[in-house]
């Protein structure tokens, strides 16, 4: 809770310099639907993306298939692609947040919305500053927020 105060002056700082980053937006279309969205919305037009997906599975044969995995995607995040995921299994939460510690940009897909307020949490607020993240919601399926930091 300290650090959190403690770095409130800096993340406001943030805030004001890159706005456009942090506004949630009710209504980016994206193809035939319509988004609730936070963070660099143009990573929807980089000419490079890869959607990621790995199943909830602690086998040893799945956690080998999810290094790999996460070799495969680190190094297109490397050549210069997004990555795409919910990040809902385990897997995929363990490459994306591999991903952001390389600064390699990525799109996350949510089940739920955002409050008028929100802010990204921890990490995932220096990547949207630094325009390697946007946070993407489908309108219309649920207003309740879901934790997506762990």
């Amino acid at each position: 809770m300290f650090r959190y105060i403690a770095d409130n002056p800096r993340r406001l700082a943030l805030k004001r310099n890159n706005p456009q980053l942090f506004r949630v937006v009710n209504s980016l279309k994206v193809g035939d639907r319509i988004f609730s969205a936070i963070g660099n919305r143009w990573l929807l037009e980089h000419p490079v993306r890869v959607q990621m997906r790995c199943y909830n599975n602690t086998t040893p044969e799945n956690l080998r298939l999810v290094a790999l995995q996460k070799e495969y995607f680190l190094a297109r995040g490397r050549e210069g692609a997004v990555i795409i995921s919910p990040c809902i299994s385990a897997g995929e939460r363990e490459i994306a947040r591999a991903a952001l510690k390389e600064n390699i940009p990525l799109i996350i897909l949510l089940e739920n919305g955002f409050p008028p307020l929100y802010k990204p949490p921890g990490q995932y607020f220096d990547a949207c500053y630094d325009g390697r993240l946007l946070m993407l919601a489908p309108l219309g399926i649920s207003s309740r927020v879901q934790n997506h930091t762990s």
